[in-house]
């Protein structure tokens, strides 16, 4: 039980639980101009940034 509370936990804080949220948002988009729309918010949010240091 502990353990599986903790490999929750940990694994929120890891950057491919932020990938798979993004990619599944982006999943998510009707269209090409939608999917643009979409990566643009992220990108003005900054959520790439974190991805490239």
């Amino acid at each position: 039980m502990i353990k599986k509370l903790l490999n929750n936990f940990l694994r929120s804080f890891t950057f491919d639980h932020d990938r798979e949220k993004i990619e599944k948002y982006l999943s998510q988009s009707a269209n090409t101009y939608d999917l643009e729309q979409r990566m643009r918010e992220l990108e003005q949010k900054g959520k790439y940034n974190q991805f490239y240091i």
